[in-house]
């Protein structure tokens, strides 16, 4: 079971399924809500014992991966009839979105490699040419297929750039025809994936499809993962995936025994 299948099976709780007794902690039976505030914890508790981001490009991107977790959250076990549903005459669904922000991702990881590795005697402004064709395997499939194809964009730019220097950084470039330097476009990465979270989020809301608590803990718990998983040894995140897979587990067991 994965994160974000494990997200899946805990944000169809509703929330008076959260204001039931239902999960045990160190021999205690509290409601189940708190289930989901442990995860939360669990996360919380790996944000701070991971080791610092050797650079300040590694942290500015880790601000990306948080904003992304967020993303998953949000996206986790939702409707796969809804993704393809404008929530509005002339509005983007959420694939559109999601094909937007994917598409975004790569092309801001090619103008900042085109950034810090070009002559003198080449334009600031990379050449449209040079922008990544899209790709439709990005967003094909259903949520999960996609929220995966995102994570490994993800994967990508943070390996490409997680390493760059102070001097890289302060280079010259160009986002949305104005002068800037490759920090400002690394800042870019977090916030663009928050303007189009907010965008799919509105979608879900309008659609009636949020559901209540447990999507927004769950988010909470996302943005938290992408704080640390970049920096946290595998086994912890393992272990961290065990237990929220047993917590997802445990949360059926207590909703179909309270049916």
């Amino acid at each position: 079971m994965t994160f974000d299948e494990s997200l899946a099976r805990l944000v169809v709780l509703a929330d008076a399924d959260l204001a039931r007794p239902g999960w045990t902690f160190r021999g205690k039976e509290l409601e189940l809500g708190y289930l989901l505030y442990h995860a939360l914890e669990e996360e919380q508790r790996a944000v701070i014992d991971a080791p610092p981001a050797a650079t300040e490009a590694a942290r500015i991107l880790t601000l990306a991966q948080s904003a992304f977790g967020e993303l998953r959250g949000l996206l986790a076990g939702l409707d796969e009839g809804l993704i393809d549903r404008p929530p509005a005459p002339g509005e983007w669904s959420v694939r559109e979105t999601l094909v937007h922000a994917i598409e975004v991702e790569r092309s801001y990881r090619a103008s900042t490699e085109y950034a810090v590795q070009r002559s003198a005697s080449e334009p600031v402004l990379m050449p449209a040419e040079r922008r990544p064709r899209p790709d439709p395997q990005d967003t094909a499939g259903g949520v999960l297929d996609i929220a995966g194809r995102f994570a490994a964009r993800r994967a990508e730019t943070d390996a490409a750039l997680a390493g760059l220097d102070a001097g890289a950084l302060a280079r010259p470039t160009v986002w949305s025809g104005v002068g800037v330097d490759v920090r400002h476009r690394l800042h870019r990465f977090a916030s663009h994936i928050a303007e189009h979270s907010g965008q799919c989020e509105k979608a879900v809301r309008s659609f009636g499809a949020f559901g209540g608590d447990a999507r927004a803990i769950a988010m909470r718990i996302g943005a938290m993962r992408g704080l640390h998983e970049r920096l946290s040894d595998p086994a912890r995140l393992h272990a961290l995936d065990a237990a929220l897979e047993e917590k997802a587990t445990s949360s059926r067991r207590a909703r179909d025994a309270s049916e």
